[in-house]
């Protein structure tokens, strides 16, 4: 287990010193929408956005790895106890 969260440190620190260095333009889906003038207009709207600072982006990553490791986690022992 002390293997896991030493991973888990290292991804986090990974986030922090990459988070900053992300684009801030628009991927290809999203420039083509604004090239031919469609709006987009999602089905599902995510509970929480990515933060408007680096802080928070650092704290919304962090947030999304953890949840992601706990499920996995979680369906891990599940399965391997059936």
């Amino acid at each position: 287990m002390r293997v896991v969260f030493k991973g888990l440190a290292l991804i986090a620190l990974l986030l922090a010193i990459v988070l900053p260095l992300a684009s801030s333009n628009p991927d290809g889906l999203e420039a083509t929408m604004e090239k031919v003038g469609l709006e987009e207009n999602p089905l599902y709207h995510a509970p929480l956005n990515y933060g408007s600072t680096w802080g928070q982006g650092v704290l919304m990553g962090l947030l999304g790895i953890t949840l992601a490791f706990g499920v996995s986690y979680g369906l891990a022992r599940l399965f391997r106890g059936a």
